[in-house]
C-alpha cells in the first residue's frame, strides 16, 4: 500500500514508556521527549537552571554561558567568561534577567547587555563560590550561595550570613527558605533568619520543599520524604519514598496540576500523582539521553524541561499520548490491539503478541510469524487476520482455524448471522459457525477476486468492498453465499471514487474516504453523495483514515488535519483537534488503523508498535503564542531596520515600519515559541499589500521580499501549533514611501519649478514668435520683392523673346521682300527689253526667258549675302562664326546649316534648294564629315546648339 508521507526520522518525537512491576507503578506509555545534547545547542555540557520572559524565550544556565532557545534557534550568551553559570531568575517588572555564576551575580537588560552586581556588594563579604540560587519576591532579588545571601533591592546589596554557612534555598508560597550546611531549614524573613520547622532526619540535606496543605513535604537527597507543618514532623508518601530509596535526588518541582517530578542523579525522573500514588520512572531506556538529571522546570506552555549532567531534554509530561512498543517486548509496526478480559492482543507487522493482564511484559503467540492484521470479536470469539489465514485468539494463545491466501479481517453478517465473510488478499471467504459457536472455513466466494481489506454488508445483506487501488464494488450474494455477482460502481459515478478510496461505518451507514474528501452511501435511494457531516473540515482534501470509536467518536487523519469529531448528540457532532498531529509522521501509513477495543482510549498504529490516545487528556487550556518577527533586516546595506530585544520595554502599539523605496531585498526573521513540536515546525508568509495568498508551508524562519513598490503592506506569518490549527501573528505594518525626489515636499518643489519653467517658456515662446513674426514680416517683403523683380525678369524676358520673334520675323520678311524685290526688279527689267523687241518670235523668248527666271527665283534664286545678313543678325551670327571655324563649307552647304537652323524638314530643305530628298541626305552627311561628329551625335542638335 502506498506511503502516504515520506518520513523524516529526524523531526520524529521521541516516545518513551514506563512500566514498572510494582502494582503502585503507572502501566501508561512513554511521554514525548525531545533530547538536545551540546551540539544541538554548541555549549556546555551541564545545564543547572531555567528561566522564561513573557514573550515566552526559554533562558538556561549552562557551564559554559546563558542559552537561550525561542523554538527555532539556540543562542549563547556570557559564552566562556571562565565563569560557570548557575541559576538564573527573569524579573518582568524591570524586564531584566538575573543570572548567579561562580564569583559573581547581576543581570542582562537590552540587547544582552550584562551588568555585574558584585561591586555593589560590601567590601570584604565578595568572596563567595557559585550562586546556586536566584529568587525574586516583592522586587528584591536574593542571591543564594554556601557563604551568604546576597539581597539586592535596586539600589544596594545586603548580604546575609550564617556561622554554619548554607547550602541549597527554595522559593515557594512566597516565601523563602535555605538551609545550613547541616540540612536545618531556615525561613527568610525580612532580610533576618528565622527557624522553620521541625526535622527529623538530622544531618541530610533538603533537595526539595513542595507545599502541602498547611505544610511542606521535605524531600532530602537520601530520597527520603518527611511532611513539616507546625503541628511536628511525619514521614510521608511512603510508597514514593520506597522508590527513591538509594536514589539521590537533586531536586523537587511540582508541576502546574499537583503531580511531582523527581529528578535524580543516577536514576532519571520519577512522576508522582498525589491523587492516585501512581509513579513513572523515566531513564534512558525510555528515551532520555542520560540518568543524570540536575533540575527541572515546567515552562509557560507546560511541558518539562530536564536540565542534565550531560545536555537537556524536554518531556510533554501534559501530552494525551504514549508510544507501546519495545519496552513492553512488542516488536515490529503495529497494526490493531485488542483488549479482553485476559489481556490485551497486538497485531504487527511481526505477528500476534499478548499481554497478560497485569503483567508488564509480551509474549510472542507462536506460530503466528508474519504480517497479522485485523482483530474481530464474535460470539465471544476473538479472531485475527493473518498473511497464512485466520486465527482464533483465547487464553493467551492462537490457532489457526483456516489456511487461506491472507485475511485482513473478519465479520459476522448480519442478514445471515450463521455465517460470517473474510476480506483476503484476492476477493472473500465465506465462514458458518459450526456447533462450538466457532468460525469455520467453507470456501472462497467466486466471482470475485480482488484484495478486500476494506468490505462493509449494507442494511439489503449487499456487500461493498473498497479496492484500494481499484475503485468500489458492489457484490449481490447467491442464496448459498458461496458466489457473488460483482459490480464495480465507481464505474457509474463521475466521483473521485475510482481508486484510494477506504470504507468505514459509522452509525450504521456507510463512508467512503476518498483523495477529494468523504461521500456516503445513501442506501435508500441507492446512490453515493457528499457527505456534509464533513464536508466543512475535511473539504476536498486526501482521507486517509476515518475510523468510529466505541464511545461514537470518529476518528479522521487527513492531509491537513488529525483530530476526532466527538458525538454531542444523536447525528450531532463537533470537530475537536488532536496533538496527535505532532506524531502525525509516526503512524504506520502502510497500514492506518485506529484500534478502538481499548478500555483506556484508543490505539493508533505506529511504525514501531502502538500510539495509545486520550482524547480526555487533552491540553486545549495551555498557552499558545503566536509567531512573533524578531528582526527586520535589509540584505542590501547589512542594516537592521527593526529588532526585537529579549529584554525591552514591551510596546502595546502595533509593530510598524516605514522604509524608503529602492531597497532591493527585504528580510523578516520571525521566531515561533513552539517547544512541543520542535521538529515539526512549519511556517507560511503572507505580505497583504503584494501577495496573493500564503505562501506554501516551509521550515524556514526566514522570507524575503525584494525591490518592494510604495505603499501600504501588512506582514503576516503563520505557523501550527501541536493539533494542527493556523497560529498567526499579529500584523507588522510596513510602509514603502517614495524616495526623497518623489516626496510630498519634492513634488511641491517640482510644482514651482514647472511653474517657472512654463512661465520661461511663455516668455521665451512669445519672444520666439514675435521674432519669428518679424522674419517672416521680413522674408515675405523680401519673397516680395524678389518675385517682383522675377515678375519684371519674366515680362522683360517676354518682352526680349516677343521682339526677338519679331525680329526673326522682321528678318524673315525683309529677305523675302529682298528676294521679292529683286525678283521683280529683274522681272520689270526683263519686261522692258520684251518690249522693246519688234519680232514676236523674239518676244516669245524674252517671255519664255522671264518664265525661267520666275521658276528659278522660286527655286531658291535670291540674294545669298542678303539672307545671309538678316539671318546672322537673328541667329547670332551663326553663318559668320560658322565659316569661320569650318571653312571649307560650300555656300550649298551653309545654305544646308542655315535652313537647319531654321528646323526645317527634309522635304522643306530639297525644295528650297531644289534637290531630291537624296541629295539632302547626301548633303547631310557630307555636313558630319566636315563637323566631325560621332555617329551617336545628332547634327540638327549640334547646329541648334551651336
Amino acid at each position: 500500500m502506498n506511503n502516504y508521507y515520506i518520513i523524516d526520522k529526524s523531526i520524529i518525537i521521541h516516545i518513551v514508556l514506563l512500566l514498572l512491576a510494582s502494582s503502585t507503578f503507572a502501566e501508561t506509555g512513554k511521554y514525548p521527549i525531545k533530547n538536545f545534547s551540546p551540539a544541538d545547542y554548541e555549549a556546555g555540557i551541564q545545564n543547572i537552571d531555567f528561566a522564561q520572559n513573557r514573550d515566552m524565550t526559554l533562558f538556561v544556565a549552562n557551564n559554559l554561558g546563558v542559552l537561550s532557545f525561542n523554538g527555532n534557534d539556540w543562542e549563547i550568551h556570557a559564552y566562556r567568561t571562565g565563569k560557570k553559570q548557575r541559576s538564573l531568575a527573569f524579573d518582568e517588572t524591570n524586564n531584566r534577567l538575573y543570572v548567579g555564576s561562580q564569583g559573581d551575580f547581576g543581570y542582562f537588560d537590552n540587547d544582552w547587555n550584562y551588568v555585574s552586581l558584585v561591586e555593589k556588594i560590601p567590601t570584604g563579604l565578595r568572596d563567595f563560590d557559585e550562586v546556586w540560587d536566584v529568587f525574586i519576591e516583592d522586587n528584591v532579588v536574593y542571591f543564594c550561595t554556601f557563604q551568604g545571601i546576597f539581597i539586592y533591592n535596586g539600589r544596594e546589596i545586603n548580604v546575609i550570613v550564617n556561622e554554619t554557612g548554607f547550602n541549597r534555598s527554595f522559593h515557594l508560597s512566597s516565601k523563602l527558605f535555605t538551609q545550613n550546611s547541616e540540612g536545618k531549614l531556615i525561613e527568610i524573613k525580612g532580610g533576618n533568619l528565622s527557624p522553620a520547622y521541625a526535622q527529623n532526619k538530622a544531618g541530610r540535606i533538603v533537595s526539595g520543599l513542595i507545599a502541602k496543605d498547611n505544610g511542606y513535604l521535605v524531600f532530602y537527597n537520601s530520597g527520603e520524604i518527611e511532611f513539616a507543618s507546625s503541628f511536628g514532623v511525619t514521614d510521608d508518601l511512603p510508597q514514593l519514598s520506597a522508590a527513591l530509596e538509594g536514589k539521590y535526588v537533586n531536586h523537587v518541582t511540582e508541576l502546574s496540576d499537583t503531580r511531582l517530578v523527581i529528578a535524580t542523579q543516577r536514576s532519571g525522573l520519577y512522576l508522582y500523582d498525589v491523587i492516585t500514588d501512581e509513579i513513572e520512572n523515566i531513564t534512558v531506556e525510555d528515551g532520555l539521553q542520560g540518568n543524570a538529571c540536575l533540575r527541572t522546570f515546567q515552562d509557560n506552555s507546560g511541558n518539562l524541561w530536564v536540565g542534565m549532567q550531560n545536555g537537556m531534554a524536554l518531556v510533554d509530561i501534559n501530552s494525551p499520548m504514549r508510544l507501546i512498543n519495545q519496552k513492553i517486548d512488542l516488536q515490529g509496526s503495529g497494526y490493531e490491539a485488542f483488549e479482553s478480559d485476559e489481556g490485551i492482543y497486538y497485531t504487527t507487522s511481526n505477528g500476534i503478541y499478548f499481554l497478560p493482564d497485569g503483567e508488564s511484559k509480551c509474549t510472542f503467540l507462536q506460530g503466528t510469524e508474519g504480517p497479522s492484521y485485523g482483530i474481530q470479536k464474535i460470539l465471544n470469539r476473538i479472531y485475527a487476520g493473518h498473511h497464512t489465514g485466520l486465527f482464533l485468539l483465547e487464553a493467551g494463545k492462537a490457532r489457526r482455524i483456516a489456511a487461506t491466501n491472507g485475511i485482513w479481517n473478519v465479520k459476522q453478517l448480519k442478514s445471515n448471522p450463521k455465517f460470517a465473510i473474510g476480506g483476503t488478499y484476492s476477493g472473500l471467504y465465506l465462514f458458518r459457525i459450526n456447533e462450538n459457536q466457532e468460525l469455520e472455513g467453507v470456501q472462497r466466494i467466486k466471482g470475485f477476486s480482488e484484495s478486500s481489506k476494506f468490505f462493509e454488508e449494507d442494511n439489503s445483506g449487499s456487500i461493498w468492498v473498497g479496492q484500494f487501488y481499484k475503485g468500489l464494488y458492489k457484490l449481490q450474494l447467491n442464496a448459498d453465499l458461496k458466489s457473488a455477482i460483482a459490480e464495480k460502481v465507481s464505474d457509474r459515478y463521475d466521483l473521485p471514487i475510482k481508486d484510494h478510496i477506504i470504507l468505514s461505518r459509522i452509525d450504521n451507514d456507510i463512508y467512503i474516504a476518498t483523495e477529494r474528501g468523504i461521500y456516503l452511501i445513501d442506501q435508500v435511494k441507492d446512490q453515493i453523495v457528499e457527505a456534509e457531516m464533513f464536508s466543512e473540515v475535511v473539504g476536498k482534501s486526501w482521507v486517509y483514515l476515518l475510523v468510529q470509536g466505541s464511545n461514537k467518536n470518529i476518528y479522521i487523519y487527513t492531509e491537513n488535519n488529525v483530530g476526532f469529531y466527538k458525538q454531542v448528540s444523536s447525528n450531532n457532532y463537533v470537530y475537536v483537534p488532536s496533538s496527535l498531529f505532532q506524531l502525525r509522521h509516526s503512524f504506520n501509513n502502510d497500514l492506518l488503523n485506529v484500534s478502538v477495543n481499548i478500555q483506556d482510549g484508543v490505539m493508533f498504529n505506529a511504525n514501531e508498535g502502538f500510539i495509545n490516545y486520550k482524547s480526555e487528556l487533552e491540553d486545549r487550556l495551555s498557552t499558545i503564542k503566536e509567531p512573533l518577527i524578531s528582526r527586520v533586516y535589509v540584505v542590501d546595506d547589512d542594516s537592521i531596520l527593526f529588532e526585537r530585544l529579549p529584554f525591552e520595554n514591551k510596546s502595546e502599539t502595533k509593530n510598524s515600519l516605514t522604509i524608503t523605496q529602492g531597497i532591493r531585498v527585504l528580510q523578516f526573521m520571525v521566531e515561533s515559541f513552539k517547544f512541543k513540536d520542535i521538529g515539526d515546525r512549519k511556517f507560511r508568509y503572507l505580505l497583504k499589500g503584494f501577495d496573493k495568498d500564503y505562501s506554501e508551508w516551509t521550515d524556514a524562519t526566514i522570507k524575503e521580499y525584494t525591490n518592494l513598490k510604495e505603499g501600504d503592506y501588512e506582514f503576516y506569518v503563520q505557523s501550527l501549533n501541536s493539533f494542527g490549527e493556523h497560529i498567526t501573528s499579529q500584523p507588522f505594518h510596513i510602509k514603502v514611501e517614495p524616495p526623497f525626489y518623489r516626496t510630498g515636499f519634492m513634488k511641491f518643489i517640482y510644482f514651482i519649478i514647472v511653474v517657472l519653467i512654463m512661465i520661461k517658456i511663455y516668455q521665451f515662446q512669445r519672444q520666439y514668435y514675435r521674432r519669428k513674426q518679424a522674419n517672416l514680416d521680413r522674408v515675405r517683403k523680401e519673397e516680395l520683392s524678389e518675385k517682383q523683380l522675377e515678375l519684371q525678369r519674366l515680362k522683360d524676358e517676354k518682352v526680349q523673346s516677343e521682339l526677338s520673334h519679331l525680329n526673326n520675323l522682321l528678318a524673315a520678311s525683309t529677305m523675302n521682300l529682298v528676294v521679292k524685290n529683286e525678283f521683280m526688279e529683274n522681272i520689270k527689267e526683263e519686261l522692258k527689253e520684251v518690249n522693246l523687241k519688234a519680232e514676236i518670235s523674239e518676244r516669245r523668248q524674252a517671255l519664255e526667258k522671264i518664265v525661267k527666271e520666275i521658276d528659278k527665283t522660286l527655286k531658291l534664286q535670291e540674294d545669298w549675302q542678303q539672307f545671309e545678313y538678316h539671318f546672322d543678325r537673328v541667329h547670332g551670327d551663326f553663318l559668320t562664326r560658322l565659316t569661320n571655324e569650318f571653312t571649307d563649307l560650300t555656300p550649298g552647304e551653309q545654305k544646308l546649316c542655315a535652313f537647319l537652323r531654321l528646323k526645317m524638314d527634309t522635304k522643306e530643305i530639297a525644295n528650297l534648294m531644289a534637290i531630291s530628298l537624296r541629295g539632302v541626305e547626301v548633303a547631310r552627311y557630307r555636313l558630319r564629315k566636315k563637323f566631325n561628329l560621332e555617329t551617336h551625335q545628332n547634327l540638327s542638335k549640334f547646329i541648334l546648339e551651336y
